[in-house]
């Protein structure tokens, strides 16, 4: 009985095709790995961002208005809040109750997020993340305006930890 085993030929024609092999693995997929959570952090944000939005949108369009349900509009009456003085009048973040109040809010990468939530467990989940709220007066079409208008533009920009940012924007109209 005679046993064979793998001729010269056989053995180099292997060893190029495996060389070929992870060739293209190291320059077509490998780089691609680094890239594989990019949809995991875009999800993220957009679900960072869209608790803000449905938060901000929940609130009264200014201190001034009222919130009774009636039909006066700060904006008719021209006691908003200035333009320049669009910020938090309530001391913590909890008590917030209109638009303007979020102008200015935001964090830097690695700062705890429930605080700022005011939800508690979500430290892991937006880990790194940072984001910075800016609350404007605006016309009918969404342009910044300097004057008291009876719109406001709020713009949310959240940056995932891998430095990509995703912009979220809406405007509340003082109806």
């Amino acid at each position: 009985m005679r046993q064979r085993g793998f001729t010269l030929i056989e053995i180099i024609v292997g060893i190029v095709t495996l060389g070929i092999a992870l060739v293209v693995l190291s320059t077509l997929l490998f780089p691609q790995a680094p890239r594989s959570a990019e949809p995991l952090l875009q999800a993220r944000a957009s679900a960072l961002g869209q608790m803000f939005i449905n938060e901000i949108m929940g609130k009264a369009f200014d201190e001034s208005s009222d919130m009774s349900g009636g039909y006066s509009r700060c904006s008719d009456s021209a006691t908003c809040t200035a333009s320049g003085a669009l910020g938090a009048e309530e001391p913590t973040r909890s008590s917030y109750d209109d638009v303007d109040d979020f102008n200015g809010l935001s964090t830097q990468a690695g700062d705890e997020i429930d605080d700022v939530l005011l939800q508690g467990g979500l430290n892991e989940r937006f880990q790194n993340f940072s984001f910075a709220i800016s609350v404007a007066y605006s016309n009918d079409t969404g342009e910044a305006q300097s004057v008291i208008t009876r719109f406001k533009r709020i713009d949310v920009t959240i940056t995932a930890p891998n430095q990509q940012t995703f912009r979220f924007t809406a405007i509340k109209g003082d109806y």
